[in-house]
Parts: C-alpha cells; structure tokens; sequence
C-alpha cells in the first residue's frame, strides 16, 4: 500500500510493517542490480517468494 511520496521516491507499506522505498521513474528505465536487491531485502521476500511470483527460474 502506498503510504507517501517524496518527489520521485515512493514508500510502499505492508500491513505487518514491511517497507520498501522504490524511486519511481519512466517505465522504460531498469533498476540497478544492487537497487533491486535492496528492494527485495526491504521487502523481506526469499529465493522462493520470487519462484512463486514467477520472478525468478
């Protein structure tokens, strides 16, 4: 659930307190590798979660 917005940064919060600050940019951009692990650990997601998901092989 998005909580709030700062210029291009977004804080998105799950009901039991899991947070993640994504910084939000045009669709064609990617994330950096490391950004995007970050974004995982933030969001305290596993290998299997990604499976799951389908975000990973």
């Amino acid at each position: 659930m998005l909580r709030r917005m700062r210029g291009s940064h977004r804080v998105y919060r799950h009901p039991d307190g899991r947070r993640v600050v994504v910084a939000y940019h045009r669709l064609s951009d990617t994330f950096p590798l490391g950004t995007l692990r970050g974004m995982v650990r933030d969001v305290g997601w596993n290998e299997e979660d990604l499976r799951r998901l389908r975000l990973a092989t």
